[in-house]
């Protein structure tokens, strides 16, 4: 009887862990799908009329993809271990909010005319380092990855993922457009994207405050998460309409 039991356990956490692993992946098709959608609609003449050139881009973004999510782990996030083996749903929200700001921050800087593959990756590469620089002080400065992967706070996972998504819209944003110059390129981006960089200190300041702790085991996922996610969404799609379209945007 016991043996039984334990081997229903087991099954029972291969089976989950089975499907947490095909949300993943079924994540990371959607990342894919939205950087070949931007490529379709805003990217270069030649990629939109030449499937080599569309192709190299797509497969470079998923590749792109693979190795930014790597990264996560040395940011205190790790796909395999926190969302498919240990199931932590704080940290498949957290990571799903991560990857899909990457790709908007590849799908940026591939959006625009460029006279080579060089300027869109130096674009992407120059977005997604800010990302991963941003979300490195974050870490630092609040440990937002002890409340998810360890206290499975999914509050936290909320926020750090809406947070990420804003960030990576006003940064995508801010590569997105013509090539002109690698110093043009770098001017934009600081033009267009430095207020991304004042949610920072919001975002430390609320981690501290809302995060598990002896008076507040479990934060309220929908007034210490969800909400706080939308707000820096809103600020950031308030941010682009201001900004307008960017240079070279199809009508």
């Amino acid at each position: 009887m016991v043996l039984e039991t334990l081997q229903k356990e087991r099954n029972n956490r291969l089976g989950a862990s089975a499907e947490y692993k095909l949300l993943m992946q079924a994540w990371f098709v959607i990342c894919l799908a939205i950087i070949g959608t931007t490529l379709i609609l805003w990217g270069a003449q030649a990629v939109r009329s030449e499937f080599g050139d569309f192709l190299f881009l797509e497969v470079l973004g998923g590749i792109w993809l693979v190795v930014t999510r790597e990264l996560f782990f040395w940011l205190g996030l790790s796909v395999r271990d926190d969302a498919v083996e240990r199931r932590n749903s704080a940290a498949v929200f957290a990571l799903c909010g991560a990857m899909l700001a990457v790709t908007l921050t590849f799908a940026g800087g591939n959006s625009g005319e460029g006279p080579s593959f060089f300027e869109n990756i130096l674009s992407a590469a120059l977005a997604t380092g800010t990302l991963l620089g941003f979300w490195l002080v974050l870490e630092l400065s609040a440990r937002v990855s002890v409340s998810i992967a360890e206290e499975r706070d999914l509050a936290s996972g909320l926020r750090l993922g809406g947070l990420l998504v804003a960030v990576g819209l006003m940064f995508g944003r801010a590569v997105a457009g013509d090539w002109h110059s690698v110093w043009g390129t770098i001017h934009d981006f600081i033009r267009d994207g430095w207020v991304g960089v004042l949610l920072l200190p919001v975002a430390i300041l609320i981690e501290r405050k809302f995060r598990p702790g002896r008076a507040r085991p479990f934060p309220n996922w929908l007034l210490c998460g969800l909400l706080p996610a939308l707000c820096y969404i809103a600020f950031a799609v308030i941010c682009l309409w201001r900004l307008g379209p960017w240079e070279g945007l199809r009508k």
